[in-house]
């Protein structure tokens, strides 16, 4: 049996049903909910973390902590561009692990940041 219209007119096939996982927004959402606060604090930190060079001056201080001064603002990069991908990522339910595991990702950066910042080494 053929698929046509009753003028004898073939008619366009219709197109495949994409599976939606309709669970993708919940998992966007929390991980937005999580990590923006933490963001917003992790740059506050950033923001006040030169004035642990006060006591040696940015030229006398020594090398880890000048590494970990360094390394703070790349984590908190890397932390919301993972929140980035979060919502970046399509909505098929193949994907519900990979953003799952890149939304936990981006909130362990974010704590990564309190982390390096509330534990640098002495000057």
């Amino acid at each position: 049996m053929r698929n046509t219209t009753m003028n004898g007119w073939q008619q366009p096939p219709i197109p495949a049903v994409r599976p939606y996982d309709g669970k993708a927004w919940c998992v966007r959402g929390v991980t937005a909910l999580l990590v923006l606060p933490l963001l917003a604090f992790d740059l506050f930190l950033i923001g006040l973390s030169p004035m642990a060079t006060d006591s040696c001056g940015p030229d006398h201080c020594s090398d880890a902590l000048m590494t970990s001064l360094a390394a703070a603002p790349v984590v908190w990069l890397v932390a919301a561009a993972l929140l980035v991908v979060t919502w970046a990522l399509p909505s098929h339910p193949r994907y519900g692990v990979t953003r799952g595991a890149v939304a936990a990702g981006a909130f362990a950066a974010g704590a990564l940041v309190i982390g390096i910042l509330a534990n640098l080494p002495m000057g």
